[in-house]
């Protein structure tokens, strides 16, 4: 017994124009990133060093968990924002095909820059001048800041959640 064909949908075209299109993804894109860190910069509390008599900088095994604790924070905002940002996506380029989880990927990548050095921006920055200027005594903040590049990859997997999910969907539509 052999099934029937599935039959192949006409290739959908896009209902604006491309460069309409690269400019709202890019858009989005930037926006997710901005959010993103924002979030970050709310969420995550970088975590102080005391200033010692001997100028030495001295942290806590508490403070030790929350730099620790601010890499968590951007994977969870990561997670969140990159799903959402793969459904934008698959809305904006669902007619594209397969393709589309590489245009999502290598946006969730910049989307994930964007985010971590936003945040990093919004601070608090500069940690070896403003320890080099601190009195004994004073506590400084580390930087909001990243313990491993590597974290930016959380985007480009998470962001292929959704794209994964609707095309499972669209297949499983199709054959019945």
């Amino acid at each position: 017994m052999s099934e029937a064909p599935v039959e192949q949908e006409p290739a959908e075209e896009p209902s604006w124009p491309a460069g309409r299109l690269v400019v709202v993804y890019l858009a989005g894109l930037v926006a997710v990133g901005l959010l993103g860190g924002l979030l970050w910069h709310l969420l995550a509390t970088p975590p102080s060093y005391t200033i010692g008599d001997d100028r030495g900088a001295i942290i806590t095994e508490r403070g030790l968990s929350q730099v620790f604790a601010m890499d968590i924070w951007y994977i969870i905002i990561s997670l969140l924002l990159a799903i959402a940002f793969g459904v934008f996506s698959m809305w904006l380029f669902h007619w594209v095909g397969w393709p589309v989880a590489l245009i999502a990927m290598a946006g969730a990548v910049l989307a994930g820059i964007v985010c971590w050095q936003f945040g990093h921006l919004l601070g608090p920055r500069d940690f070896a001048v403003r320890v080099s200027q601190a009195n004994p005594g004073d506590r400084v903040p580390m930087d909001l800041d990243l313990h491993s590049a590597a974290l930016v990859l959380v985007w480009p997997f998470a962001v292929n959640v959704p794209i994964l999910l609707w095309s499972l969907w669209s297949a499983v539509r199709r054959r019945h």
